[in-house]
């Protein structure tokens, strides 16, 4: 599975981030217009939610219980350690990633999961 960046609906982002042209982009045409898909990551596993960091990277969550760090570059970082345990099943598992609104001051992330429970997930 791959991380896709849709440059037509982030191109602030871009702006902020660098320039894209290093990566191979896919253009698509629709009613609104043109809108161009990038290929910025590869080998991730049931990617979830994402997360933009002030610092232009990505914390990407795979459904099975892992949380990682996209570089814009693509490089993908090992798991990330203090990821509660998940419980992974048809709609359930690492869902969703967040920034608190003062991230810059407090650091804190919040995630979306389904645990595990007796008798399923709880």
């Amino acid at each position: 599975m791959f991380v896709r960046w849709i440059a037509g609906f982030l191109a602030p982002l871009a702006l902020a981030m660098g320039s894209t042209s290093g990566l191979a982009a896919e253009s698509y045409q629709s009613q609104a217009g043109s809108v161009s898909v990038v290929t910025v990551a590869e080998g991730l596993e049931q990617p979830w939610g994402l997360a933009f960091l002030p610092d232009g990277r990505m914390l990407v969550t795979e459904k099975e219980g892992r949380l990682r760090l996209v570089t814009w570059d693509g490089d993908l970082s090992e798991p990330l350690g203090g990821v509660p345990e998940v419980y992974d099943g048809g709609q359930g598992g690492l869902l969703d990633v967040a920034l608190d609104p003062d991230f810059a001051a407090n650091q804190l992330v919040y995630l979306s999961f389904s645990e595990p429970g007796d008798g399923g997930a709880g």
